[in-house]
């Protein structure tokens, strides 16, 4: 785990003024926040870094070589993949929700809702492929997953058929 001092020092080896943060953290004075916020926004840069390294392939080949490259690296000593997996879908689904107040298009809250409902759906289902899927209990993630993945599917089909079907 690394410390507010350690996140701070690689924001500053890597240039990057963390700007607000010090400002939020001069009027906050839990230090647990503070370290959320400096590891957000490397978790943002890196991710940008990561987006880039992947997308800007010259072609299909090498795109599916990058991914498959950057997707398949073995865990760290004390990395629960499924867990981080988890975390990953609750911060697409968060981020998501982010974009969709500030976009301008009418068709992308009802895309985005879609696209969150999916990351939702993504959720549950990681959480049960972490245990017993059959279990007790398990009963009502399952209809959660399917009722969230249902919703996007009639959310994005809806979306569809008024762009491409002909108004009467």
């Amino acid at each position: 785990m690394a410390t507010i001092a350690q996140l701070r020092a690689i924001l500053a080896v890597l240039h990057i003024d963390p700007g607000d943060i010090d400002a939020l953290a001069a009027n906050d004075a839990d230090p647990a926040v503070e370290r959320a916020k400096l590891a957000a926004l490397l978790q943002r840069v890196f991710s940008s870094e990561l987006r880039s390294a992947v997308t800007n392939a010259p072609d299909q080949n090498e795109l599916a070589k990058r991914w498959t490259a950057a997707s398949t690296q073995p865990a760290l000593d004390g990395e629960n993949a499924t867990e981080q997996a988890h975390f990953d879908a609750h911060w697409l689904h968060n981020r998501i929700d982010a974009l969709a107040p500030r976009h301008p298009s009418d068709q992308a809250p009802v895309l985005l809702d879609a696209a969150a409902r999916a990351a939702e759906a993504a959720q549950v289902l990681l959480s049960l492929s972490s245990g017993n899927p059959h279990g007790d209990g398990t009963e009502s993630l399952w209809r959660t997953a399917l009722d969230d993945l249902a919703s996007a599917f009639h959310l994005i089909n809806d979306e569809h058929n008024s762009i491409t079907q002909p108004i009467q």
